[in-house]
């Protein structure tokens, strides 16, 4: 069983365009063994397929996009539950 990473965070807005995303408190090196891992994550109780990647911030993230947004009605600001854990494929 995939260990699940389960916390409350804050939805947070690229500076740069419309779009959303959430650090992973967690360091992925150590949790993962590399820099980039694809993963299932639950937000709130909304299920989304993605990756924990670096973009360029100090911190690791997943991205939220608009579809999610709008299903979660939530924005830039708000705070989410996330459950995350590895997918195998």
């Amino acid at each position: 069983m995939n260990k699940i990473y389960e916390y409350k965070t804050t939805l947070l807005k690229n500076p740069e365009m419309d779009a959303g995303y959430i650090i992973f408190p967690y360091d992925i090196r150590k949790e993962f063994g590399r820099g980039r891992v694809k993963v299932h994550a639950l937000f709130d109780d909304v299920m989304y397929d993605g990756s924990i990647v670096n973009m360029g911030l100090p911190d690791y993230i997943i991205g939220v996009n608009k579809d999610i947004r709008t299903k979660l009605n939530k924005t830039y600001g708000d705070e989410i539950q996330v459950k995350i854990w590895e997918r195998k494929d």
